[in-house]
């Protein structure tokens, strides 16, 4: 065997034997969450939002929120967030990860747009920790936030069964 090869196999060997830091399987992928602003939609809530407006992820998970410029942000609504998880706000970046490790529903809007049902609902893990206290926020916010979380509520519930 020459020097290179028996150099290639030292190296492999021992690369072998620390093994890798993290395997590509255990680390969560990124979800990806944009804000659009569509002059041509024929409503508000439809020229205002966020796509997906509903995801769910596995806690642990990373979302990539996207658009938070001008005017848009990216704001948790503190009522409607899992009890102990960091309440967010996103402004100014036209990109930004966050890590949700805390288990339940976040309500989310854009500060200036859920007027017109600007909202998104993340569900980490098990969504039972906050859902009903969630829910029973609806009736404080204003008419085009509630209709868009009583929508989205009720496609979690017609997903998860």
């Amino acid at each position: 065997m020459n020097i290179s090869l028996k150099l290639t196999a030292a190296i492999l060997a021992g690369a072998m034997a620390f093994g890798p830091a993290a395997q590509a399987d255990d680390l969560p992928e990124v979800a990806v969450v944009h804000q659009i602003i569509d002059l041509n939609a024929d409503t508000p809530a439809h020229a205002f939002r966020f796509e997906p407006k509903f995801l769910q992820v596995p806690a642990g998970a990373t979302v990539r929120f996207r658009g938070s410029t001008g005017r848009h942000t990216v704001t948790a609504i503190t009522r409607m967030i899992p009890v102990g998880a960091r309440s967010f706000e996103i402004r100014g970046k036209p990109e930004m990860d966050l890590t949700f490790e805390k288990e339940g529903v976040y309500g989310i809007r854009c500060r200036v747009h859920g007027r017109h049902g600007m909202v998104m609902l993340l569900v980490v893990g098990d969504p039972s920790s906050n859902l009903e206290e969630a829910k029973a926020y609806l009736p404080k916010l204003g008419e085009a936030e509630q209709a868009g979380f009583e929508e989205l509520f009720a496609y979690m519930e017609a997903q998860n069964g």
